[in-house]
C-alpha cells in the first residue's frame, strides 16, 4: 500500500513537471501556477443498513479540515488543468434512540478518517474585471485512507441485577483497520469526483468552495451484507493564496 501511494504521489509530480517544461519551451514562459488552499469539512456518509445500525440512526455532519497543494498549467487563457495533493478529515457522525444496537439503547457513533487525496480538476476562468475571477472547476480524484478512529459512546443494557444497572452508559474508541476482509472497518482506496467554485483576487488570495462525491462502496467486500452501503460526502470551505 506505502508503495501504490509513493508511486501514484510520484507520477503526479512528474505530470505536473512535465507540463510546466513543455508549456516553457512552447511559449517562451510558464502559464503555471501553484498554489496552497486550506479550510473546514462538513462530511458524512450516504449509506443504508450499513455495519447493522439500527434503522433509526441518521447519519450526521462530522466537522474536519483540508489542507491541498495544487498547480493550475494554462490549456487556453481561461481554461486549466488543475493537479493537486491534499490532505482531507472526512468520516461522520450517527446517532439513535431507539431500537437496540447490539445491546445499546441508544447510542452516539463517531469515525473519523485522514484520506490522502490526489485530485485533477478541470478549471474554466471568468473575468470580472481587474478585481479578479471566478474559477469553476470540476474533475476525478483517488483518495488513500491511511488513519482513522471510531468513538461510542451510549447506554448499554446491562441488565437489572445487584451489580449491572439496568442501563450503564459506556464509551469506546478504536482505531480504524483498513481492508477488504471481515475484520477491517472500511475500504483502503476511494475514488470520486469534486465540483467547486472558486473566486481569486488578482493579488492571488482565493475563497473556495467543493462538493466532493464519493463513488466507492467504503463497505469491505467480505463484509457487505445485502445493501450495506457507505459512500463520502464532504462539503468543504477554503481559503487559500496562488502564485
Amino acid at each position: 500500500m506505502k508503495k501504490l501511494l509513493k508511486l501514484t504521489i510520484a507520477t503526479s509530480l512528474i505530470i505536473v513537471s512535465n507540463s510546466a517544461i513543455s508549456q516553457t519551451k512552447t511559449t517562451g514562459e510558464s502559464t503555471a501556477r501553484f498554489g496552497v488552499k486550506a479550510g473546514v469539512n462538513l462530511s458524512k456518509y450516504s449509506g443504508k443498513n450499513s455495519y447493522d445500525y439500527s434503522p433509526s440512526a441518521d447519519y450526521a455532519n462530522n466537522i474536519g479540515f483540508n489542507f491541498t497543494a495544487y498547480g493550475d498549467f494554462g490549456i487556453s487563457k481561461n481554461f486549466f488543468i488543475e493537479p493537486g495533493i491534499s490532505l482531507q478529515n472526512k468520516g461522520s457522525k450517527l446517532k439513535a434512540n431507539e431500537d437496540l444496537f447490539y445491546g445499546f439503547e441508544s447510542f452516539k457513533f463517531k469515525q473519523t478518517v485522514f484520506t490522502i487525496e490526489i485530485p485533477v480538476n478541470a478549471v474554466w476562468r471568468i473575468p470580472t474585471g481587474s478585481a479578479g475571477d471566478f474559477q469553476l472547476s470540476a474533475g476525478p480524484y483517488i483518495g488513500f485512507n491511511i488513519a482513522g478512529r471510531n468513538k461510542l459512546e451510549g447506554n448499554f443494557v446491562a441488565g437489572p441485577t445487584v451489580d449491572y444497572p439496568a442501563l450503564k452508559f459506556v464509551t469506546n474508541t478504536k482505531d480504524i483497520d483498513f481492508g477488504d476482509s471481515n475484520d477491517d472497518d472500511l475500504k483502503t482506496i476511494d475514488f470520486g469526483i469534486n465540483a467547486g467554485l472558486t473566486y481569486r483576487l488578482n493579488n492571488g488570495f482565493l475563497l473556495s468552495g467543493n462538493y466532493g462525491w464519493g463513488l466507492t462502496n467504503l463497505v469491505p467486500d467480505n463484509k457487505r451484507d445485502g445493501d450495506d452501503k457507505l459512500e463520502n460526502r464532504v462539503l468543504s470551505f477554503s481559503v487559500g493564496y496562488s502564485f
